[in-house]
């Protein structure tokens, strides 16, 4: 599936659960580099949660009729899909997750379609690749991800709409506070403060800065591929032994320490079908990103 990048007008683009950590993070680079963005969230951010230059909007994805208005009314041509409920929220309340997580991505595809959209990029997530003791994704956040990743690829069958899913893993840096792999930014930020603090889990896992994750969404927003795609972000693998290393490398004093409470991790991992699409991006090593985290929780400070 090869990409189309090539110069551009601004695209009008739809950010749906754009006042979360990556929301936020991408709503800002797409203004930056003068897209018109609008936000659609469920609970609107007050002024100094919203990036300048961005407009926002107040709408559930479980409603579809609201969707459709808000992607007429402001001419959107491009759809990037974030809006879900993680983990824990999922594990708390399953049929509330089903009903964001599955319906809400049917109806984004809906209002696509109905507009004539054809760049709608939507995050997946690595908890959608099945893995052991079951072959199965771990948990029901991943279980409706798999699921919206299958329903994507019926409705290229059925309409032609080639959508791309990106299944993002560990995501770190500063503004990361919700999730269950937030630890590894708080880890970073109990360093950076003289704090100690216990990761709650170990085991293997792509860890990502959110520098590295907002270069792929944005170049993923701007590519035409020729069929669907749900693809890993990375197959670089690493510890959160190495997480500890790489904070001490940048805090020699902190006081950070890992639980012994594994978690799965998926058998394999694969990125070439993005690669193939978007070419080479600059990738950040944890190290570096360790080093851009915390110094940025060293300013805030």
């Amino acid at each position: 599936m090869s990409a189309i990048l090539k110069p551009r007008a601004p695209l009008k683009v739809l950010v749906t659960g754009g006042s979360g950590f990556l929301g936020r993070a991408l709503t800002s680079a797409l203004v930056w580099r003068g897209d018109h963005v609008v936000v659609l969230d469920l609970g609107l951010p007050d002024a100094s949660g919203r990036v300048d230059g961005a407009h926002y909007v107040e709408g559930d994805i479980r409603d579809g009729e609201r969707l459709e208005t808000v992607v007429g009314e402001h001419r959107i041509d491009a759809i990037l899909h974030l809006a879900a409920l993680v983990i824990p929220a999922c594990r708390a309340n399953p049929v509330l997750g089903a009903e964001v997580n599955v319906i809400g991505h049917i109806n984004i595809l809906e209002a696509a379609l109905k507009a004539g959209i054809s760049r709608v990029v939507y995050a997946s997530s690595l908890a959608a690749r099945p893995r052991a003791p079951l072959n199965s994704p771990a948990n029901l956040y991943g279980v409706y991800k798999h699921c919206c990743e299958d329903i994507a690829k019926v409705y290229y069958l059925d309409h032609g709409l080639a959508t791309i899913g990106l299944r993002p893993n560990v995501v770190y840096g500063p503004g990361r506070i919700s999730g269950e792999t937030a630890a590894i930014t708080m880890a970073m930020k109990a360093a950076a403060h003289g704090e100690p603090f216990e990761i709650p889990f170990s085991g293997r896992m792509c860890f990502q800065h959110i520098d590295e994750v907002v270069e792929i969404f944005t170049r993923a927003l701007d590519a035409s591929p020729s069929g669907p795609i749900a693809s890993d972000l990375t197959t670089e693998i690493a510890s959160t032994s190495d997480v500890v290393q790489a904070i001490r490398a940048c805090v020699p004093e902190a006081r950070v320490s890992v639980a012994d409470s594994a978690r799965a991790v998926p058998d394999q991992m694969d990125n070439a079908a993005l690669s193939a699409l978007l070419g080479q991006w600059p990738a950040v090593s944890l190290l570096e990103g360790t080093r851009r985290t915390i110094a940025a929780f060293r300013q805030e400070a």
